[in-house]
């Protein structure tokens, strides 16, 4: 787990870092050649005309090109540092895999050190290259010096016994594995076994292949520090009918336990590379997730590249919601502006540089476009070239109509122009409010969900103790 929290703090550090650096990296170089490969060869990943539309819209004013350049490197150079990132995590937990390991390379299983409790290894067996499957094995850890108190022996005993047994009805009835404990919560006494026959009860108490219920005497040694008992149990024990690889696997798991028995003082086990029929072959299973982690990365990577655009036509979306909040409010300084006798461009000017003047929390996207549209007048474009454009670069219809009116006022004069305005501002104005009740039904519909399950709360609140009252 340390590995893992270190691993993962170092890897957003080197992520942050990384992205700070704007210019001269690795990453960032690899970006900008992966951009012109795809530019030569049209990949349509880096070329969608959409997204350069969408940044158009956003930053008016800008090369499309340029903008386009610019965040299809920044997307490249994010979908590199993720994939970096997730590899050197998959790599890691695989080392971390191999870190873990009890098997050493010359076929020992380490153990645990005292204190550290019982641990189970799953081993992968071979006998002469031919594969048993997986066997756990549990590996105890390194007995302590023995002290014994001796008033709670009798108790431990019984209780023992009874677990012992298992699923039996009696030791003279034994047709089901038994459940040979080590150690029993609440005691401090450690316990181990030994059957007399393995070819009939195994170390771990399961029972092996016969045609015949056979007896067994279980030897039970009971320890703790200084002081040790030692018990005897006569068994009648009907086996259960092993065959092929199972008898194998069986057999092997019967070598282990031996071996571990004669390296009980031992820190390591040295596994037995031998038994009845050949050669053994061992290579413990471990948990090994760094392929996953690995795919888990690609294809998060893959989900960030391709996400974004649609984050970006999203920006864009939000951002003509934000004109169209503003349009009934910029039409209503016109009818105001002009009413009092100003001129058309005037009146574009003076609402423009009034919201440049105000102290504002955010940018409101309508007049950042006419205060660029200002900029236009002032550099020489023709007034009604100028409306177009900005008509154009908003998107709405609603400011298309707008500046179809500016122009043909410019052009033929229009008497009606302010009744014009104002049936426009009425209009304007109605669909405001056709569009905030939209939103107020979208959020009552949001909160339906959370006021159903506070309603089924309070039910569950109220009906249990009434039922409960009932006596049902």
């Amino acid at each position: 787990m340390y590995l893992i929290g270190i691993t993962v703090g170092a890897s957003i550090i080197l992520l942050a870092c990384l992205s700070r650096r704007e210019e001269g990296n690795l990453f960032n170089r690899i970006s900008i050649y992966l951009y012109k490969k795809g530019c030569i060869h049209r990949v349509p990943l880096l070329n969608a005309h959409h997204v350069q539309w969408d940044l158009e819209t956003l930053y008016p004013g800008q090369s499309g090109l340029l903008l386009q350049g610019d965040y299809y490197i920044r997307k490249l150079r994010l979908f590199l540092l993720v994939l970096c990132v997730g590899t050197l995590l998959g790599v890691l937990a695989h080392a971390r895999a191999d870190m873990e390991g009890s098997l050493t390379s010359r076929g020992e299983l380490l153990r645990p050190l005292p204190g550290q409790g019982e641990r189970q290894v799953e081993l992968r067996t071979w006998l002469e290259g031919k594969d048993l499957g997986n066997i756990t094995v549990r590996v105890p850890e390194r007995r302590l010096t023995r002290q014994e108190a001796q008033e709670l022996y009798e108790k431990f005993w019984e209780a023992w016994k009874r677990k012992a047994l298992g699923d039996n009805s009696s030791w003279q009835e034994v047709c089901a594995p038994l459940a040979l404990a080590e150690e029993l919560e609440g005691y401090p006494f450690t316990v181990s076994w030994r059957s007399s026959d393995y070819q009939i009860l195994s170390r771990s108490g399961a029972v092996h292949s016969l045609q015949l219920p056979a007896p067994v005497t279980l030897t039970v040694e009971i320890g703790f520090q200084d002081f040790s008992w030692q018990e005897e149990l006569e068994l009648l024990v009907v086996p259960q009918v092993l065959e092929g690889e199972e008898l194998l696997k069986s057999q092997a798991l019967d070598a282990y336990c031996l071996a571990e028995e004669a390296a009980a003082d031992r820190d390591r086990v040295l596994l037995p590379g031998e038994m009845e029929g050949g050669r053994l072959a061992w290579r413990e299973v471990k948990e090994d997730h760094s392929l996953l982690l690995i795919l888990m990365t690609a294809v998060t990577a893959a989900a960030v590249f391709l996400f974004q655009d649609r984050d970006l036509h999203r920006q864009v979306l939000k951002r003509r919601e934000k004109m169209k909040e503003n349009y009934p409010v910029v039409l209503n300084k016109f009818i105001l502006y002009l009413g009092a006798g100003m001129t058309i461009r005037g009146t574009f000017q003076k609402i423009a540089l009034d919201y440049r003047s105000r102290q504002r929390e955010e940018p409101q996207p309508l007049y950042e476009e006419m205060l660029y549209a200002c900029n236009q007048l002032q550099a020489g474009i023709s007034e009604s070239r100028t409306y177009e454009l900005w008509a154009a670069r908003t998107g709405l219809q609603d400011c298309a109509r707008l500046s179809t009116m500016l122009t043909q006022n410019l052009k033929k004069g229009n008497a009606a122009l302010l009744t014009r305005l104002r049936e426009e501002g009425d209009k304007a104005l109605q669909e405001d409010l056709n569009l905030r009740r939209k939103k107020g039904e979208e959020a009552g519909t949001r909160l339906l969900v959370p006021m159903i399950m506070m309603m089924a709360i309070v039910m569950v609140l109220v009906m249990v103790p009434a039922f409960q009252g009932f006596g049902l």
